[in-house]
């Protein structure tokens, strides 16, 4: 490649990099308000079981799927969001950096790696996959499948990590949320009959496991008996 197709390539890369972060900025603004708002009812709404006695709904809400997704994974991704914004903006003022030397700097590599590793997993951020092509199109595909595959050598933010992890919360981190929400609230809760509630469903599936597993395994033997003696 000539040194005037580099130039060309070096501009075009920017340019395209600093629009796709510019909209990734506004993407993740838009949707911090939105989902600020929804896990502010959703709060709201589980703050006012416990305060009238409706406790029993309130646990239900937090082991509903659908609860746990829009609370407390959707806090998770809150919190992620912010990150990724600030990473956003970082390199977006660091662009000229980028298109000046060949290897990713090291004072962005942190700030790179998390976007890279994020964009697969904010579907509503399509703007980070085309950051994410860019950066495979400048680094290589080896540089990129390090950063996924979260390599010791790789410096994506562990909050990162942590927080777009899909792990299902557990029962610890939905009382958590309980307390927290009715601290918040200033609700007078005693958590006490929940904790005891919360402590059993570990037993309580492990026991329906055995049953139903016991359940099978006699229907099974029962089926064969009967297919034996006709």
């Amino acid at each position: 490649m000539s040194v005037l197709n580099q130039l060309f390539s070096r501009g075009v890369l920017g340019t395209r990099c600093k629009t796709c972060l510019n909209l990734a900025i506004s993407r993740i603004k838009l949707l911090q308000n939105r989902r600020d708002a929804q896990l502010k009812q959703m709060r709201k709404e589980i703050a006012q079981f416990l305060r009238t006695g409706q406790e029993a709904i309130a646990r239900i809400r937090v082991f509903a799927p659908c609860h746990v997704e829009h609370v407390i994974r959707e806090q998770n991704i809150w919190e992620a969001y912010e990150i990724l914004e600030m990473f956003c903006e970082f390199v977006l003022a660091r662009v000229p950096i980028l298109e000046s030397q060949r290897q990713c700097p090291s004072e962005l590599q942190e700030a790179i790696a998390s976007i890279i590793f994020a964009a697969p997993r904010c579907s509503d951020l399509p703007d980070l996959l085309q950051v994410k092509n860019l950066f495979t199109s400048k680094y290589g595909k080896e540089f990129i499948s390090a950063v996924c595959e979260l390599r010791p050598d790789t410096s994506v933010n562990r909050t990162i990590i942590e927080k777009l992890s899909a792990n299902a919360p557990s029962a610890q981190l939905r009382l958590k949320l309980l307390k927290d929400i009715a601290k918040e609230y200033n609700v007078n809760w005693d958590s006490s009959e929940t904790e005891v509630e919360f402590s059993k469903k570990h037993d309580d599936l492990l026991v329906c496991f055995f049953s139903l597993s016991c359940y099978f395994f006699c229907t099974s033997v029962l089926s064969l008996a009967l297919l034996i003696i006709q």
